[in-house]
């Protein structure tokens, strides 16, 4: 029979009026190691070896001494300099170029004011796609997720220009390989930032996209999106300048293959301006920077992550809208009017509860 574990977060939240900062417990309740002290449901020990515990296999569970901790996550943004993103954000190519209205000029302007108003809640990250003038993409990052990121992402996006196909299936198959070698223990996001069609395909295009040509992929596409989410790593999809876009059905399916679609039509979130875009930015870094709690150290086999308690003994439904996701083996997220309650003060303390059943 297995056991649960209670996973004490020790972090609280304030309500303030400029936003939501964390306070961890006090020190009277932090051991010397820098832990918290862990809400253990064991039955009696009646038998134990020479180290204190029970011989046995749900000994790892105590052993791995896991707590629940609000840490930020890494974010790697999947980020198009496909031809098209030279257009404007009616999707509207400009007699002698677009300039600083032009898709690439908005979107990378807009996220180098933003990124430094949330370098320290989430460790940014960049990937360019394609990696050439083609449909070439390599396995690493243009610059590896970190704190304090903003002004090593502004310097890499200055010294790039939009020109290449849209190879967003090998792109984003590309960015989960490349996360999967980090070993940080954070958990993973991909934020993928494009302007419609994958392309570098061989499927036929819609009439007027990519030129003619027949080298679509948005099947392929959607299926990545899908298989990098069963690896455990989310992937929010943003669309710049889609209004007019053919790709709509597409960047949407995306988006829920994805596991976090918005609750809206379209699934995606859709970008016509800057403010649209820095609200997208805002909405993302609040879910996962904020209502995102960490289990660590990681959990190990025969550990699984089985609820969310609060408070005083309440609890938070397994619900996609207004309750908790769990998020790859690790993580688990608050949704919708738990999050906001979280982030309000009406919830106050987390626990993660793990099945031990080793």
């Amino acid at each position: 029979m297995g056991r649960s574990l209670s996973l004490v977060s020790v972090l609280v939240v304030s309500a303030l009026s400029a936003g939501c900062t964390f306070s961890k417990a006090s020190q009277s309740e932090i051991f010397k190691d820098g832990s918290a002290p862990l809400d253990l449901n064991l039955p009696d020990l009646t038998g134990t070896d020479s180290g204190g515990f029970m011989s046995d296999a749900h000994v790892t569970c105590v052993d791995a001494n896991p707590q629940t901790m609000n840490v930020p996550p890494d974010i790697l943004m999947v980020f198009d300099r496909s031809g098209s993103m030279n257009d404007d954000l009616n999707d509207v190519p400009c007699a002698g170029g677009c300039g600083l209205t032009s898709k690439w000029s908005v979107a990378t302007t807009t996220i180098e004011a933003f990124l430094p108003t949330a370098e320290t809640i989430v460790n940014w990250g960049l990937k360019l796609f394609a990696s050439g003038n083609a449909c070439q993409v390599n396995n690493m990052a243009d610059v590896a997720p970190a704190a304090m990121n903003a002004a090593a992402i502004t310097a890499r996006l200055g010294t790039t220009m939009p020109g290449s196909q849209t190879p967003t299936t090998n792109a984003m198959l590309a960015a989960a390989t490349y996360l999967s070698t980090l070993n940080d223990g954070n958990q993973k996001f991909i934020l993928l930032a494009t302007d419609g069609i994958p392309t570098c395909g061989k499927s036929a295009c819609a009439p007027g996209v990519n030129g003619g040509n027949n080298q679509c992929d948005d099947a392929n596409a959607i299926a990545a999106v899908k298989t990098v989410h069963d690896m455990g790593i989310p992937t929010f999809v943003l669309g710049i300048g889609t209004a007019n876009s053919p790709g709509d059905a597409t960047l949407s399916q995306m988006a829920v293959n994805g596991g976090f679609p918005r609750n809206d039509t379209p699934s995606y979130y859709p970008i016509g301006n800057a403010n649209d875009l820095t609200t997208a930015f805002m909405n993302i870094t609040q879910m996962v920077g904020q209502c995102f709690f960490s289990v660590r150290p990681a959990l190990t086999v025969g550990q699984k992550i089985a609820g969310v308690a609060i408070d005083g003994g309440g609890s938070i439904p397994a619900d996609p809208a207004n309750g908790y996701t769990a998020v790859g083996q690790n993580g688990v997220q608050l949704n919708g009017q738990a999050c906001s309650d979280f982030m309000s003060g009406k919830i106050t303390g987390v626990k993660v509860l793990v099945d031990c059943n080793g």
